[in-house]
Order: structure tokens, then C-alpha cells, then sequence
């Protein structure tokens, strides 16, 4: 009887994490199929990375000492990789049907470089 109470409860522990636990099914990189989509999504990307870099600046306007010294510094520091990132949108924008699956592809490593750079 004991051992029984004991399995019981802990099939029903089991099943009580295993409920409880969220599985993601959903690849990190998800596959575009068209250069339209590919823009949206870019843009997306760098409409958040924009506002990020808005904060950063913020924050870095309103903060003292070295906090402030160090805010500006990666402020700036990530000034380049938006220049980049933003270039690459423009270029993913104009991509020809050939090769806008590469520019796609580009232009994600050089926004996740920007958002490096600003976390």
C-alpha cells in the first residue's frame, strides 16, 4: 500500500513538471521565403535595434560618473554597427531576387553584432 502511495505520487510529480514545463518547438532561425518577407523582418529587427540604441542613449544622457562614461563610451562604440547594420538593410531593400537570401543572411549578422554591442 505504501509503495503504492509512493509511485503514485510520484507519477503525478512527474507529470505535474513535465506539464508544467514549457518546450520550445520553434527554431532560432526561422527560414524567409521571399524577399519581401525578408524586409519586413529586417526591418522589424532594426526598428527594435533603433529603439534600443534610443535607450542607450538615454540612459547615457541621464546617468553620472562613470556609469555615464561608460554608457557614452558604448554608445558610441555602437554607432558603428548601426552605420553598418543600416547599410545592409538598404542593400537587403535593393537586393535583387538572386541575391537577397545572402544580403538576408548578412545583414542578420551585422544587426546581431549591433545588438552585441549595445547589450
Amino acid at each position: 500500500m505504501l509503495r503504492t502511495c509512493v509511485l503514485s505520487c510520484a507519477a503525478i510529480g512527474l507529470l505535474g513538471v513535465m506539464v508544467g514545463c514549457k518546450v520550445e518547438s520553434t527554431p532560432s532561425s526561422v527560414t524567409i521565403s521571399t524577399h519581401e518577407a525578408a524586409v519586413k523582418d529586417a526591418e522589424a529587427k532594426m526598428k527594435g535595434l533603433e529603439a534600443s540604441l534610443a535607450d542607450l542613449e538615454a540612459k547615457a544622457k541621464t546617468a553620472t560618473g562613470e556609469e555615464k562614461a561608460k554608457l557614452e563610451a558604448k554608445w558610441k562604440a555602437s554607432a558603428d554597427k548601426r552605420a553598418a547594420a543600416s547599410k545592409k538593410f538598404d542593400e537587403l531593400k535593393a537586393a535583387t531576387k538572386e541575391k537577397w537570401q545572402e544580403v538576408h543572411k548578412e545583414a542578420i549578422r551585422e544587426f546581431d553584432e549591433l545588438k552585441k554591442a549595445i547589450q
